[in-house]
């Protein structure tokens, strides 16, 4: 074997023998995040609340827009960012079928015998009517922890007469940062 082959015979052989580097150039890195619009924190105890409106007798009702007295609802926001000038609650349910700005009454413990007759009116902190499924007037917040969204619950006449019987109901909130 001459000399010249002996040398590519090694030289094939060691290229065998190393690692190679391949690179490509059209290599791919996705990267995802959220960037977030300054919010609050809604108080943990206000986001299942149970309020008991009150025990009223049928014959309190006379005409259809008569309502009971109210009942206090209050939703505490902590943690609100400095650029927050105020929020915006909707509350959102079913709509009763005769006022379709009251919200209907549902059988949340799934025992029947529904009083009729009556929705459950949703009212702001100047006890101004705010319509379910419908965003209720814009509350001024302040930076930090102490930021109470007041609103109020009623029973409003919705036909006449009213009946007696389990006036329950459920509701979900969103709110709204300005």
């Amino acid at each position: 074997m001459s000399g010249k082959q002996k040398y590519w015979l090694a030289a094939g052989w060691a290229l065998c023998m190393t690692t190679c580097h391949a690179s490509d150039n059209g290599v791919e890195i996705d990267m995802s995040g959220t960037v977030v619009a300054a919010t609050c924190d809604v108080d943990t105890a206000d986001t299942a609340q149970t309020i008991f409106i009150g025990n009223f007798s049928s014959n309190a009702f006379h005409a259809v827009g008569d309502v009971s007295s109210t009942a206090n609802l209050v939703i505490r926001l902590t943690n609100c960012s400095s650029g927050i000038a105020g929020a915006s609650v909707m509350f959102s349910g079913s709509p009763d079928n005769d006022n379709s700005k009251l919200l209907a009454l549902s059988d949340t413990t799934g025992k029947g015998g529904m009083a009729s007759g009556v929705g459950v009116e949703i009212l702001d902190g100047n006890k101004k009517s705010v319509p379910i499924n419908t965003a209720s007037d814009s509350q001024t917040l302040q930076e930090g922890d102490d930021n109470a969204l007041n609103f109020f619950l009623r029973y409003q006449a919705t036909k006449i007469p009213v009946t007696a019987g389990n006036a329950s109901s459920v509701m979900y909130f969103d709110v709204t940062y300005q």
